[in-house]
């Protein structure tokens, strides 16, 4: 856990540092955060829950011919098109991680670049929010959420088709993009409180429904899915993991006013709404986490533009809460184990910890 706790101190002492510097000092920033965060997520081993099964994913799409991997994995074809390009080129399943981690962390620093009024907030709560540990055990769906964020600005300045290609692309990787498409719509909506009650409405009754529909349609879905019930991931987790979630859409809820541009404060707040809605039906089935991620990304830059718009006065009072909420989402996910990043192994321990 110490690198873990070195790398947050260490990026957000050098953050403010290079902020105090200037602007022309993120770029710097940001790189040596991107080379951070590349080294740890790389010399990593046997960490996430997939680690073994991405593994095994690699090394048998060696054997794979395009065409086969074309009509066996359809819905999904192109991570493992990814694998056989990576594997025909001799690299190692280590090295392939990495090429992916740097693509992740390429696009996740880009956006914070262009977006964030603050990158060394953004950077902390990449970290303590669990996107980092998000990366390093659902690597398919990582590149998808990376093809979110380049979507973003194509769904915040209302350009669809774009935005579409961005989804569908992604969507290829892991097909759980497809249903983010109506965020097109759904996110810069103003909710009015009776357009919020109706939504609470369609929630409620989804989550105590949700089952019996599913069972409906489950007889549709690919054997890869339906096999999802009665297995560990449709798992419940219990309440206390939705109280995090809850705090930070409160937090959001609170600061909405302080973001003056009002299709942001849309987008912003509707991302926090959904998100927490999204991690309530893990208290059915734990497998719906993932979902949540796509919303729940624009907080890297939601926190950031509540700050910058705020009064100086109040600046560092919210400052402090997001950095404690940080914190208590970061203490909270090392102690349940979240995405089984917790503890770091690295590379260096592979021989004389766990078998190969």
């Amino acid at each position: 856990m110490l690198i873990y706790y070195l790398t947050i101190f260490f990026l957000t002492g050098t953050g403010i540092f290079f902020q105090k510097k200037g602007k022309h000092f993120t770029i710097p920033y940001l790189t040596v955060s991107f080379l951070t965060l590349l080294f740890l997520a790389s010399f990593r081993y046997a960490i996430g829950f997939d680690y073994f099964s991405y593994r095994n994913i690699y090394q048998s799409t060696a054997h794979s011919s395009i065409k086969t991997i074309f009509s066996s994995h359809w819905r999904e074809p192109l991570f493992y098109l990814l694998c056989k390009i990576s594997m025909q080129l001799g690299f190692s399943y280590p090295i392939f991680l990495l090429i992916v981690q740097a693509l992740f962390l390429l696009i996740m620093i880009q956006f914070i670049y262009r977006y964030s009024h603050f990158p060394w907030i953004s950077i902390y709560l990449f970290i303590t929010l669990q996107f980092f540990a998000y990366s390093m055990n659902l690597i398919r769906q990582s590149i998808s959420v990376s093809f979110f964020l380049l979507a973003y600005p194509y769904l915040k300045n209302r350009k669809i088709i774009p935005y579409t290609l961005f989804i569908l692309l992604g969507g290829l990787f892991h097909n759980s993009l497809f249903l983010i498409w109506p965020f097109y719509f759904l996110l810069p909506k103003q909710l009015s409180w009776r357009s919020f009650l109706f939504l609470c409405t369609i929630i409620i009754f989804s989550y105590f429904f949700f089952d019996p529909f599913f069972a409906l349609i489950m007889p549709h879905l690919t054997k890869r899915y339906s096999s999802y019930v009665n297995s560990y991931y449709w798992q419940p987790n219990n309440f206390s993991y939705i109280i995090l979630p809850a705090i930070y859409l409160f937090f959001i809820a609170l600061f909405k006013n302080n973001i003056k541009n009002p299709t942001l404060r849309s987008i912003y707040l509707n991302s926090a709404i959904y998100q927490f809605f999204i991690t309530l039906f893990i208290t059915k089935h734990f497998i719906l986490e993932r979902f949540a991620i796509y919303p729940f990304a624009l907080s890297l830059i939601t926190v950031p533009e509540i700050l910058f718009s705020c009064k100086k006065e109040r600046k560092h009072y919210i400052l402090l809460l997001f950095l404690l909420f940080g914190a208590a989402y970061f203490c909270f996910a090392a102690i349940k184990g979240f995405h089984g990043v917790y503890p770091y192994i690295s590379l260096l321990k592979k021989s004389c910890t766990l078998p190969n």
